[in-house]
């Protein structure tokens, strides 16, 4: 990594990761809610357009041969999962707030999100962390913001 005060780009996908997990269990408490909500729509959404638009393709570009292969099939089920996610999220949110019973939908979307992060961070941060030089770690820093 570029500097020794250049901050890790891993240490923070999975700290926003730790964030997203606490806003998930705050979506059933009515006081915290706006607050989730916020999270979920703002930096959790950011995070995984980061992952799929950044750190992805670097990890596929550091891999060769078989080793491509099936980071491409395990990075496209991660994308195709977030994009689910983002599609239910979309359905979920109309009907939060307010008096409103939570939906029924909500409990099975939250363990499906915490499901992906799982995925991510135990088997494609820890990878990243080792197989991205420090031109794919500046990039990813970047694209953080």
């Amino acid at each position: 990594m570029s500097g020794a005060a250049a901050v890790d780009p891993i240490a923070l996908l999975l700290a926003g990761h730790d964030h997203t997990r606490l806003s998930l269990t705050q979506l059933a408490e009515p006081a915290l809610q706006d607050q989730a909500i916020a999270w979920l729509d703002g930096p959790a959404a950011a995070q995984r357009q980061v992952l799929r638009d950044a750190l992805f393709p670097a990890l596929i570009e550091s891999m060769a041969g078989s080793d491509a292969v099936c980071l491409k099939g395990m990075t496209r089920g991660l994308t195709d999962q977030g994009e689910e996610l983002r599609r239910r999220w979309d359905a979920i949110r109309a009907s939060l707030g307010g008096a409103s019973p939570l939906p029924d939908t909500l409990q099975p979307w939250i363990d499906d999100y915490l499901g992906y992060l799982q995925r991510a961070d135990e088997e494609l941060l820890p990878m990243a962390a080792r197989l991205l030089d420090d031109d794919a770690l500046d990039h990813l820093r970047r694209a953080l913001g």
